[in-house]
């Protein structure tokens, strides 16, 4: 009976249908600590949300004055020497992958920094990197919605494209729950992590096509970093609101595919690993 118990435990750990419906499930639960985190941010300073929009576009204008001015980067012949063009093409980058960055940095210590949810038997903690990420999401979208408001002021026109941008949601947000499920229980068993963590996605980012075009890249590099599932996701997102164009739906197959088995398995190494948290923390 329990060999069977525990192969009928397995069965459901394997199933992605178990994971979505979980995060389904404790939905309002999920949705208070979104709120509690977006809230907590901002509380206390003298501009609130208004930070929301202002750090973007301070972080904009410094990099775009970096790649475009000192280091005169330009970003293919179709748009010229345009550094308007140049700041959006970033900026679309930038709002991709902070998701993604601050996803992986938040759920670093998700379960850490809150021992007492560990000590409550009845608490699902594998809801709290699915917070994370969410956050993340919430202030992905900001950025996006900026970015669109810019292509549409500054570039005179309005993709219809941008339909297609949930199809570069979707598995950004199974691969950000995969990798955060994975680096919430590593977190708790090593402390180094956030450390480590930073540095890598410092390296990361230089390592995906964000301030550069993919184009640039010599030949032989250019095929590895096809293979950064960021790298398509990026890509799609700035053909969907910049360029108007559709993706390529055979890398964006592989990619969803892909993001579906980070999150399967990110669930999977979670709900494995969590028994033990109460007896590190």
């Amino acid at each position: 009976m329990r060999k069977l118990g525990e192969c009928q435990q397995l069965r459901g750990l394997i199933n992605p249908v178990n994971a979505i419906r979980g995060i389904w499930k404790y939905r309002d639960l999920i949705l208070q600590f979104v709120q509690r985190s977006i809230q907590s941010r901002y509380k206390g300073t003298m501009m609130g949300l208004v930070w929301m929009v202002v750090t973007p576009l301070m972080m904009l204008s410094v990099y775009t004055f970096v790649f475009s001015v000192i280091f005169k980067a330009r970003w293919g012949a179709e748009f010229g020497d345009s550094k308007v063009a140049f700041a959006l093409i970033l900026f679309c980058g930038i709002a991709v992958f902070n998701i993604f960055s601050e996803s992986i940095q938040s759920a670093v210590t998700a379960i850490a920094a809150h021992p007492n949810y560990v000590k409550k038997v009845v608490f699902p903690l594998e809801v709290l990197p699915v917070v994370a990420v969410l956050s993340a999401v919430f202030f992905g979208l900001v950025w996006l919605g900026i970015l669109t408001a810019g292509v549409l002021l500054c570039m005179q026109k309005i993709c219809l494209t941008l339909i297609g941008l949930p199809f570069v949601m979707i598995p950004l947000f199974l691969f950000c729950c995969g990798m955060a499920w994975f680096m919430a229980s590593l977190g708790v068993y090593v402390r180094d992590l956030g450390h480590v963590t930073g540095v890598i996605l410092q390296i990361l980012f230089f390592l995906t096509p964000i301030c550069y075009g993919l184009d640039v890249v010599p030949e032989p590099y250019q095929s590895i970093l096809r293979y950064n599932p960021l790298t398509v996701l990026i890509q799609t997102a700035r053909l969907a609101v910049i360029y108007n164009r559709w993706p390529d739906w055979a890398s964006l197959g592989w990619v969803t595919v892909l993001s579906l088995a980070v999150f399967q398995m990110g669930y999977f190494w979670f709900m494995k690993t969590k028994r033990g948290f109460a007896d590190v923390l």
